[in-house]
């Protein structure tokens, strides 16, 4: 990348710069330049550029990446991480949106310039397809690509050798850890250094986000280790990740990061357990022990006797059936002490992961020993593994749980079971009822809910998989947490996560990934309990219970009134068409639902709310398939309507649902909605009238253009790929 004024030192036309006549936000007042700069390499048709942002004394502050097409991996605008950015590098970045969406001759100048480029480097005049319509595009501060894209383009564009992709047996692609030793073992240890930045990154940012991290690389390790034949290549990465992990707990302990030290020690206990104890091999342990010898760490006794010379083996492996009740016990609560665990909803996590690895003949006894335990904290951690996914699991603590005597319930856990009851199946929930009744005989106060001082609430829009994730802070003691939630229509909680955030910092930290998602707004603590409603009944339905980290976040909240609940998407419009008919409209404005259906059919140009929309599968192959006959033209209008008739037409109910919900979404965003609520309730209207065919409004067929558009691309790159 090279800046345009040093590609053509004699060009006219004004660089964007941002004048503040004094600080705003985080930014120092001065005068900020935003120098593009544009792709040199001959045959390059990238369709980027980057903005180098610089002070009046030409100090580098931000380096901000922008893709010309709206979609893919490198679209943006996104703080590239392998450049220098300022603290407040993210308010140039939010600057930077603004004024590419309030001024559209500057990216149409961009688009000039870039075609200018293209063709001093080339030698003929550029002749790649069209870019889009200035001012069509609405772009929101995305967050850096994904490294498995940044790997692809290196190798693209030759900047990279990087090894191929393992290969692997199972069709799910990894997450996590997992994902992190797949991208590192294929950059290797020769790939650029952005590359290697950014992975360093990507790290950073999961073991902030994962505290279960550092337990999934553990047992990364040691599954590595005893693999048949070793993959030498994400072993070695592996390792490679377990060193910058341990570096990165040691920088962060030193500089007073809240839990830092506590990781570090959760990490350590982890290659404790899963490296030693559980004998991986001994080529495994070896290089494990010389990393952490050469780390000049702070070991934990345990690890401290295994790197001592000569003390390898002196670990013993722990014998879960051998161990009497109370040997268990206080086997887990030094457990809990080393790992740091304080909360009965951490520990219910470790508990579960330790019955992830134990013979699960051994749970129901584990689990007993905990619950009749003398001390509280045990006993609540027990209690919490009712909120389980696995409906075996959930009865099973149940029954025990009507079984103990009255008075074990601690106040905490009386009021968990009254707060979350309606979330369980039947006959579970019958099983909670018993269990409530027997703890107020046994006069059990019930433990007081505080309602939430202040919730800062942000959702995303619905994907075309209908998957929303909300985010919301609230005020947790003297510090605040974060909870995520991860919803899919028609599946119900996905995930949901909460974290500490200690300092300012943090949740700055976590409002701006927030942020970065596609088209997340503020929202409202109204529309979060309705989708949570919504969310549960779709769990209850399948026979599930949401996790315990939900239990979390209600009581973090003050929510004691969530339950399962699917309102008709008809009476949520009728709700809405009530509150529009107060407002009314001049006899002179055209209609409004007019308007609104046409202006629908333009909706897919907000690619980040209705980009992946489109319907794929074999129903929609088939119908278009039947459709290519006559000439093109024809063929493609024949598709489009055959798709709307004969497959989003038996989609007609989802669509409508998820119409429905945007409307709310758009309503609950207030200002910063993109588009009218009131467009999408009338649209959302027109489709809950079965008497109007779906190939009559505009959005339904955009939705089948994007069908028929992504159909076509996987046949063209399925020729390329096959040579014909």
């Amino acid at each position: 990348m090279k800046p345009y004024h040093q590609i053509f030192p004699d060009a006219a036309g004004a660089t964007m710069t941002l004048e503040l006549l004094s600080q705003s936000g985080r930014i120092p007042k001065g005068s900020y330049a935003f120098i593009e700069c544009y792709c040199t390499s001959p045959g390059c048709d990238c369709r980027r550029v980057t903005f180098l942002v610089l002070d009046q004394k030409q100090r580098q502050k931000a380096m901000i990446c922008l893709g010309f097409d709206g979609d893919g991996p490198f679209s943006g605008p996104y703080l590239d991480g392998s450049g220098y950015q300022v603290p407040y590098a993210p308010e140039l970045l939010d600057f930077c949106v603004h004024t590419l969406n309030s001024r559209p001759d500057w990216v149409a100048q961009m688009y000039r310039r870039y075609g200018e480029v293209r063709e001093l480097i080339d030698g003929t005049p550029y002749h790649g397809r069209a870019f889009p319509l200035p001012g069509d595009l609405f772009y929101r501060a995305m967050p850096a690509p994904d490294l498995e894209a940044m790997l692809n383009e290196s190798v693209r564009h030759g900047a990279a050798s990087c090894c191929p992709r393992p290969p692997r047996t199972a069709t799910v692609e990894p997450s996590g850890m997992a994902r992190l030793v797949d991208l590192y073992a294929r950059a290797g240890v020769s790939a650029p250094i952005s590359i290697l930045l950014s992975l360093q990154d990507e790290l950073h940012r999961h073991l902030l986000a994962d505290p279960l991290a550092v337990e999934e690389l553990a047992a990364l390790l040691a599954a590595l280790g005893r693999a048949e034949p070793v993959d030498h290549d994400r072993l070695s990465a592996a390792l490679r990740i377990l060193t910058l992990a341990l570096e990165f707990y040691q920088v962060e302990t030193a500089g007073g990061r809240a839990g830092a030290r506590q990781q570090m020690q959760r990490l350590q206990s982890a290659l404790a357990l899963r490296v030693y104890r559980e004998r991986s091999s001994m080529e495994l342990r070896l290089m494990v022990t010389d990393i952490l010898a050469r780390g000049r760490l702070n070991l934990i006794p345990e690890l401290r006797a295994i790197c001592a010379p000569g003390e390898g083996e002196a670990v013993p492996r722990v014998d879960l059936r051998a161990a009497s009740g109370e040997e268990f016990l206080a086997g887990v609560l030094r457990h809990f002490a080393s790992a740091g665990v304080s909360c009965p909803f951490a520990g219910a996590q470790e508990m579960l992961e330790l019955f992830a690895v134990s013979d699960p003949e051994l749970r129901p006894g584990l689990t007993w020993e905990l619950l009749t335990a003398d001390a509280p904290f045990p006993r609540e951690i027990a209690a919490l593994l009712i909120f389980n996914a696995d409906p075996e699991l959930s009865r099973e603590v149940a029954r025990m749980l009507v079984s103990v005597a009255g008075a074990t319930l601690t106040p905490d856990t009386l009021r968990r079971l009254i707060m979350a009851r309606n979330w369980f199946p039947e006959p579970t929930r019958g099983i909670v009822d018993q269990t409530i009744n027997n703890a107020r005989r046994a006069r059990v106060p019930c433990a007081h809910l505080e309602p939430a001082s202040e919730e800062i609430v942000y959702a995303s829009c619905l994907d075309g998989s209908g998957g929303q994730v909300f985010h919301v802070i609230v005020a947790d003691q003297a510090a605040y947490a974060g909870c995520t939630f991860a919803l899919r229509q028609g599946r119900g909680i996905v995930d949901c996560t909460v974290i500490r955030l200690e300092t300012r910092r943090d949740r700055e930290d976590f409002i701006r990934d927030a942020r970065s998602q596609r088209c997340c707004l503020h929202s409202t603590g109204e529309y979060l309990d309705l989708r949570l409603g919504m969310a549960i009944a779709a769990e209850t339905e399948a026979g599930r219970v949401p996790g315990h980290w939900l239990v979390r976040a209600a009581e973090l909240l003050g929510r004691d009134h969530w339950k399962g609940c699917r309102p008709e998407p008809e009476e949520l419009l009728r709700q809405l068409g009530e509150e529009l008919a107060g407002e009314g409209t001049s006899p002179d404005e055209p209609s409004p639902e007019l308007l609104a259906m046409e202006e629908s059919g333009q909706w897919h140009r907000y690619r980040a709310l209705f980009g992946s929309w489109k319907v794929e599968g074999s129903a929609v192959e088939r119908v278009i398939e039947a459709a290519c006959g006559g000439n093109g033209a024809v063929r493609g209008a024949l598709a489009l309507e055959r798709v709307c008739d004969q497959v989003l037409e038996q989609q007609r109910p989802v669509l409508l649902e998820r119409l429905v919900l945007e409307a709310l979404w758009l309503k609950a965003a207030g200002g910063e909605a993109p588009i009218p609520w009131r467009h999408m309730y009338h649209v959302a209207r027109a489709v809950a009238d079965p008497t109007i065919a779906l190939k009559e409004i505009p959005l339904a067929v955009s939705i089948a253009r994007q069908s028929y558009t992504a159909y076509r691309k996987r046949n063209d790159n399925s020729r390329q790929g096959s040579g014909s």
